[in-house]
């Protein structure tokens, strides 16, 4: 019996946290910390999760859902039910401190009634001292026995409750700070101990609502931290990424990011060409996570290796997303073509046959899976690992490695992949016009067809270039453009104007030589352009408070986000206009020029109608 399988059961996130998952920790105080799911208690192959410079233990977190609430306890992150906050209720504290009131308060009857029968006698002896000044000024005294008489009548004196006496001279709180470290070290709840320094302060009271919110938020955030189980995301990457260190990625942010991914058109089934060696590989986690796995992403990257592999890997990417990512080096775009075929036939040639054998592809085509044990290694399993527990972390190593052999791509595989994604036609030099084409002036660029036949004709180019990179964008644009298909979009972003505002002048004034005899220049109907649609953009992002009465922008927000260079490639072979100057000039005066070319027209064409109706009538009178 066959069983079937939903694919989209693959694209499925899980909705509750894994062994080994990578997860984001939301703070109150906006703070964001990175953390992974490790299945031990403690473990040498896994960082632990730092928080407050002490290290804590994530194996009890596996299983729960994300968006759990969590208490930073003295030695354990502790899951809170369902329904709790990042900020504790004030009223579980209230009630802490009623209850503490209550407890204390048959201690301080005694003090409390003797202090208000000294407020009466003092307030008897002030009553009699103003009586006897007003007699000795001749003045009848002030006599309360209307009030008396009438208790109903009595207007309530309104205490006014504001912060004008308060002094910040660090007496207001009676509880010293070697009690609170004995607070802390007994592992008392950090509910009891806001509890406590908000009834042990004398000033709590008489503050405003306001201060009283502000106060108990504060020592709520230092004695009782919680903080949020996040899923990443391409959005939750960016925002923690930029909130950390924003220079890193070049100030991207997540709606720039946004931005870049809907005007590149990534989506599934594309073939994506992407360059983001400033921002750390985030434009490269967020096309793969967004085309699902259907499709692929060619990757540029600088060295030997990709320097941002662990950003990537924090995305949690499945088996099908991971196989669409290809790492491709700078060395198979921008090198020269015949050294890469000459280092090719020296490395990989074999002498008996003559024909070029993919050495790592025949050694990956004769792995078995499941591959069985070694004799060594079942002995080192069986007699010297005698720990359950080393065993399997040895077995899952190893599972994973063989699983990178088998699903990697060979240095010959990705060479041929690039070298079909572009079209030997086309080649844009940024230098400039060659010496063949001396008749354009000098600060007109031009394009040059190459005659190179040695790369096969079938190529299919990619759907979609991304670039964000601190090399030159002109370049590295007109290097990349033979790789991208004709009607496809491109993004550059980057994180200053002038260096897209010379890409954009560039583009505008960048179009196909055509050999002519006479030697006078291209007319401009007949130039060939390699873009249209360009745009010159960038975003403005500002987060508001809102809350009732006190909705206001926040007054800290990041001043940029970068600048995106936005642009449609045009065929360099069809992309001209193939009206005649004679066909546009019609055009033109049917419809109208430049400078109201057409109301001069129109004007002049109703004086004739008007002229031949005189005309006609004058005809019809004299007949």
């Amino acid at each position: 019996m066959s069983s079937t399988v939903d694919p989209n059961t693959f694209l499925d996130q899980p909705p509750n946290l894994r062994a080994n998952d990578y997860f984001l920790l939301h703070f109150a105080d906006n703070r964001q910390i990175f953390a992974q799911a490790v299945p031990y208690k403690r473990s040498k192959s896994f960082p632990p999760c730092k928080i407050n410079k002490r290290t804590y233990s994530t194996h009890n977190l596996i299983g729960l859902p994300y968006g759990t609430v969590l208490e930073v306890g003295r030695d354990e992150l502790i899951p809170l039910p369902e329904g709790e906050d990042l900020l504790p209720d004030e009223s579980d504290i209230t009630q802490m401190i009623e209850q503490q009131q209550q407890s204390d308060g048959s201690k301080k009857n005694d003090s409390d009634a003797a202090a208000v029968d000294v407020a009466a006698a003092a307030a008897a002896a002030a009553k009699a001292d103003d009586t006897a000044a007003a007699v000795k000024e001749g003045e009848e005294p002030t006599k309360d026995n209307d009030n008396e008489s009438n208790p109903e009548t009595t207007v309530p004196s309104k205490k006014i409750i504001d912060n004008r006496n308060l002094i910040d001279d660090n007496t207001s709180q009676t509880l010293t700070q070697t009690q609170v470290h004995t607070l802390l070290s007994t592992q008392t709840p950090g509910s009891t101990i806001v509890a406590a320094l908000i009834s042990n302060s004398s000033t709590f009271s008489s503050k405003t609502a306001f201060s009283q919110a502000k106060y108990v938020k504060r020592k709520q955030l230092k004695y009782q931290p919680r903080c949020r189980i996040v899923r990443i995301t391409p959005s939750t990457l960016c925002s923690a990424m930029h909130l950390r260190d924003a220079r890193k990625i070049c100030n991207l942010r997540e709606d720039t990011l946004g931005q870049v991914l809907s005007n590149a058109n990534v989506c599934a089934g594309q073939r994506v060409l992407v360059v983001d060696t400033a921002v750390q590989g985030i434009i490269t986690a967020s096309c793969v996570r967004r085309m699902g796995g259907y499709g692929s992403v060619l990757s540029l990257y600088c060295g030997q290796q990709p320097g941002y592999l662990d950003v990537v890997n924090r995305m949690n990417f499945t088996v099908m997303e991971k196989q669409a990512l290809k790492w491709i080096a700078f060395g198979e775009v921008f090198g020269d073509y015949d050294e890469k075929k000459r280092q090719t036939e020296r490395l990989l040639k074999d002498e008996e046959s003559g024909e070029i054998v993919d050495v790592e592809k025949r050694d990956r085509d004769l792995i078995e899976w499941p591959a069985s044990l070694q004799p060594h290694t079942r002995r080192y399993l069986t007699e010297d690992v005698k720990n359950e527990k080393k065993v399997s972390e040895f077995l899952s190593k190893r599972s994973a490695r063989f699983a990178r052999k088998l699903t990697r791509n060979t240095m010959l595989e990705l060479r041929e992949l690039v070298d079909g994604c572009r079209d030997v036609e086309e080649s844009y030099n940024a230098a400039g016009p060659a010496s063949s084409t001396a008749s354009v002036g000098e600060n007109k660029e031009a394009m040059v067809i190459d005659d190179n036949t040695d790369i096969p004709q079938d190529v299919r180019q990619c759907d979609s270039l991304i670039i964000a990179t601190k090399y030159d964008p002109t370049a590295t644009l007109l290097r990349l453009l033979p790789y991208l298909a004709p009607s496809c979009p491109f993004v550059i972003y980057h994180e200053f104007l002038e260096p897209l505002l010379e890409t954009f002048r560039t583009l505008q004034n960048y179009y196909v030589v055509e050999n002519q005899e006479d030697g006078n220049e291209v007319p401009m109907m007949r130039r060939r352009n390699i873009a249209i649609n360009l745009r010159l953009t960038d975003t403005w992002f500002r987060e508001f408070q809102v809350l009732e009465g006190r909705t206001h922008p926040n007054m800290s927000i990041s001043q940029n986000g970068g600048y995106i260079l936005l642009g449609t490639k045009l065929c360099p072979k069809t992309g001209t206009n193939e009206m005649d100057e004679q066909k546009v000039r019609e055009i033109r005066a049917r419809v109208g020029g430049r400078r109201g070319m057409r109301r001069k027209n129109v004007s002049a064409k109703r004086k004739n109608e008007s002229a031949g109706g005189k005309d006609n009538e004058k005809r019809a009178k004299e007949s």
